[in-house]
């Protein structure tokens, strides 16, 4: 997980800020509502205050994020449309998807991190089950006898299962839902056993105790999920898999231009109430330098390919 920035010791020249001076658009491969929507248009209305100029939140779902992140691959490169990138866009599609038309490490300048969430695994109370090493004891004496549920093939929350399947040596099933309220539906309901889902959304359900939450996938626990120990508390130190939300630019965009939203970002990020904001809805927020960000991309883009390959997940 990248560290909060405290203080990204950039100073522009005086009189040197010339931009922006016009409304900025940030592109969203969501639709509204749901967490990174909130988080996005939080950052937004909070950029005006610090730069003097609107902010506006674009939503553009469609095709996995690949319609949101491919038009501001072609966008103009003058700060004035920039992408809020997130995990599946930027570092799974390259490797399901053949036919895409922006390769993010060469059309995109990081700018910062914006927000991070861990995967939360969970159990439906009709399976008895209470903690991670009791899911793993059963999976490993029966195999292929139990399923999870996740959000779709090849989301972050899919690969993030398989990841942990090959971790921990087991064979569950994958019963992929078209969206996470059907498969929380089911959770519950005890027609399946097992999911890996949005932490957001499954909130209300853990707290209500509808659903029992074994882990978080991160290297760190969840601020929103304290009491919950994460995989690699659970057992399995190697493992750490979340999902993120960051501000990124068409390549080219003038450095003075990223360093100035970057700093201004983080300034937004490092406060108190914004933060507290987030954790409510189930992230950790958290800045970066646009090295950082560059890194981890290109990280997350090598670990989630291995994933991707060795467990032969094909989108045509």
């Amino acid at each position: 997980m990248l560290p909060l920035v405290a203080s990204m010791g950039l100073v522009l020249p005086a009189g040197a800020q010339t931009y922006p001076d016009k409304p900025v658009r940030m592109v969203l491969p969501f639709p509204p509502g749901g967490s990174a929507d909130f988080i996005a248009r939080l950052l937004a209305e909070q950029m005006r205050g610090k730069t003097g100029q609107t902010f506006v939140v674009d939503n553009r779902p469609g095709a996995s994020g690949n319609l949101a992140t491919s038009h501001v691959a072609k966008s103009a490169n003058d700060g004035y449309t920039l992408l809020v990138g997130v995990t599946g866009a930027l570092a799974i599609n390259p490797t399901l998807y053949r036919d895409l038309d922006y390769v993010p490490e060469k059309d995109f300048a990081a700018i910062s991190m914006i927000a991070q969430a861990p995967v939360v695994i969970v159990a439906s109370p009709e399976s008895g089950v209470s903690t991670l090493r009791q899911m793993v004891d059963r999976a490993r004496a029966a195999p292929a006898r139990y399923s999870y549920a996740t959000n779709g093939v090849g989301t972050s929350h899919h690969l993030a299962g398989e990841m942990f399947k090959s971790v921990a040596g087991i064979d569950i099933v994958n019963v992929p839902y078209k969206g996470t309220p059907g498969a929380l539906q089911d959770i519950v309901g005890g027609r399946i056993e097992f999911g890996f889902m949005d932490l957001t959304a499954s909130l209300p359900l853990i707290a209500s105790g509808r659903i029992k939450a074994l882990a978080t996938t991160g290297a760190a626990r969840s601020a929103a999920l304290p009491e919950v120990p994460t995989v690699a508390e659970s057992g399995f130190p190697s493992y750490d898999a979340v999902t993120w939300i960051a501000l990124f630019a068409p390549k080219g965009t003038k450095a003075e231009d990223v360093r100035l939203l970057s700093t201004k970002v983080n300034e937004v990020l490092n406060d108190p109430e914004v933060r507290r904001k987030g954790v409510a809805q189930g992230l950790d927020v958290a800045g970066s330098t646009p090295a950082a960000l560059q890194k981890f991309l290109a990280d997350e883009s090598v670990k989630w390919r291995r994933v991707v390959t060795d467990a032969k997940i094909k989108i045509d």
